[in-house]
């Protein structure tokens, strides 16, 4: 069984969507690109992605570590590139399938480097992210039903410097979640251990491991127009492995990209469509999704901005750029924010960010949990964020104008100045309303008696039962026994 996606409304019968660009536009955007890639180029100084791009027939200048790609090799790369992708969970009932389409799904943020503990009287403490704190968070994504994967939000930092910090993480994401998981901060040189990792999920079965692999993978080029060692080797190791992998482009306008939103797409879509044709090259029909974090250098201070309305426009517009494609959005940022804390600045950039990108039919829209442009995570705002989804989600479906929606007979039989409280369809369409679990709908009366808590304070409440009450482990124990004997070995290694 596969978790349904929930459909905005282009390509749909019914549904509420959003389409800014048109095929004018579209194609535009494309030819632009493509005389980016012919003329200049992508610069990568790993050898063994030159070659793969030389032998594709690219012009490549190994000496400078640029490679000119011509539009052939990108339109091969794209109808190799299937549009269709599944992400395995440790519950195969869990399992999604991103759908190139205005299919709309979400997902919390990674990776945060501190935490925020909460306080009460708004005295937060932000301190460095720890393995513990990963796991909770984990928990929290794992039990919220607006999220369809769990990825690992945090870092463990504690164990930075004492070990194998990647290895934890995986780790902790196996053990805490039923859902599938993109991990953020993979290694090229970690590949065999997170293979053999997801073997020991699966009883030792290799060929069960390789089919379904658990630890899906993300990397970015480095804006404009790079692509590091490490994200290279990334996508040739998740290709020749078939693990998908999204590559995220994380270009700010007026920065790292032209200071017009529109120059800096056509930069940005150049840098995913480079990457996703090494992917290619190094495997046909490798998994692979188009993803976006590009915004705006806010020009007065320097600084990238989360919760601009402009990261909202990239967003959307990598959605259709994604679909012109056929290759599945994910992740595209939203749901972010600028915000230091979970306040009124947060809940309005959360909101804006998230709505329009779904409104255009992101496949994976990222960004739960997250507070300073990704810096901070906060639990108390992964359960807000996950009622922003389920309100966006209710909102998404739209109207569907039928003779059965319209209940005329209930209108007749009620007719003037009467009640429709009582009536079998309003108790049946209950379950259809929007109902949030952290905002309040009461009266202030109501509101007051249960102590006048404002929706951070409610959603404190509700992470401390949370993970009170919340096993998200899927494993047997002695499965979690072996997880931890392995990262412990490799620790060892580490610290030699």
């Amino acid at each position: 069984m596969v978790k349904a996606n929930i459909p905005a409304g282009q390509e749909h019968i019914e549904g509420l969507g959003l389409e800014m660009l048109n095929n004018s536009d579209l194609r535009l955007i494309h030819e632009a690109t493509m005389e980016v890639l012919e003329n200049i180029g992508i610069e990568t100084k790993d050898p063994e992605a030159l070659q793969l791009y030389a032998d594709a027939g690219c012009e490549v200048d190994f000496e400078k570590g640029v490679a000119k790609i011509p539009e052939y090799v990108v339109m091969d790369a794209i109808r190799s590139s299937p549009s269709r992708v599944r992400l395995a969970a440790v519950d195969k009932k869990k399992d999604l399938v991103l759908r190139s389409g205005p299919y709309v799904n979400w997902a919390p943020f990674g990776v945060g480097i501190e935490f925020l503990e909460f306080d009460a009287n708004g005295k937060h403490r932000v301190r460095a992210s720890t393995e513990a704190d990963l796991k909770k968070s984990m928990t929290i994504c794992d039990w919220c039903d607006g999220f369809s994967v769990a990825d690992p939000t945090i870092a463990a930092r504690d164990w930075t410097e004492n070990g194998r910090a990647d290895l934890h993480e995986v780790s902790t994401a196996l053990c805490n979640t039923t859902k599938p998981f993109t991990f953020g901060e993979p290694e090229a040189n970690g590949f065999e251990d997170y293979f053999e990792m997801a073997k020991l999920v699966y009883g030792g079965d290799e060929e069960l491991a390789r089919k379904r692999p658990l630890v899906n993978v993300c990397n970015c080029p480095t804006s404009p127009l790079q692509i590091c060692d490490n994200s290279t080797q990334i996508t040739i190791r998740a290709a020749r492995n078939m693990i998908p992998n999204v590559v995220i482009s994380m270009s700010m306008a007026g920065g790292t990209g032209p200071v017009t939103p529109e120059g800096t797409l056509v930069t940005q879509n150049a840098e995913v469509l480079a990457d996703i044709v090494l992917a290619q090259l190094a495997e046909k029909g490798a998994p692979v999704t188009y993803g976006t974090a590009t915004t705006i250098m806010d020009l007065r201070n320097g600084i990238a901005s989360g919760g601009a309305p402009e990261m909202a426009l990239f967003s959307a517009a990598v959605a259709q750029v994604s679909r012109f494609y056929g290759i599945p959005c994910g992740d595209a940022a939203g749901c972010w924010t600028d915000s230091k804390v979970p306040d009124a600045q947060a809940g309005f950039e959360k909101g804006l960010t998230a709505m329009v990108p779904a409104l255009a039919g992101a496949n994976l829209i990222f960004g739960g949990g997250l507070l300073e442009m990704g810096q901070t995570i906060s639990l108390e705002q992964l359960v807000i964020d996950n009622d922003v989804i389920g309100m966006i989600n209710s909102m998404l479906k739209g109207m569907n104008i039928t003779d059965s929606r319209i209940l005329m007979d209930d209108i007749e039989e009620v007719g003037i100045g009467g009640h429709f409280i009582a009536r079998a369809s309003t108790r049946k369409a209950m379950s259809e309303q929007s109902s949030p679990l952290v905002f309040d709908r009461n009266m202030r009366g109501p509101w007051e008696k249960k102590g006048e808590k404002d929706a951070a304070l409610v959603a404190h409440e509700k992470v401390e039962w949370i993970l009170e009450n919340h096993d998200p482990c899927g494993l047997d124990r002695d499965v979690v026994k072996d997880l931890e004997a392995f990262v412990a070995r490799r620790d060892k290694e580490f610290l030699k």
